[in-house]
């Protein structure tokens, strides 16, 4: 279930930078390791959509 809420996540954010993943997907590496960059960041002071926020925009901006 956690996946599913993650993912569902990714897309919402990645819409903000005008990119829908369902007309343009990221490949599955790119998923899977967005998705554990994630969990690996993710503590209890902070919460899921400011870890997948950062992710997301790091990953747009090619800061990764």
């Amino acid at each position: 279930m956690e996946e599913k809420f993650l993912l569902k996540m990714l897309r919402n954010s990645f819409l903000q930078y005008g990119r829908d993943l369902d007309e343009d997907p990221l490949s599955k590496d790119d998923y899977i390791q967005l998705l554990e960059k994630a969990v690996n960041e993710k503590d209890q002071d902070t919460e899921w959509y400011e870890v997948i926020e950062d992710i997301v925009y790091g990953y747009v901006t090619n800061q990764d």
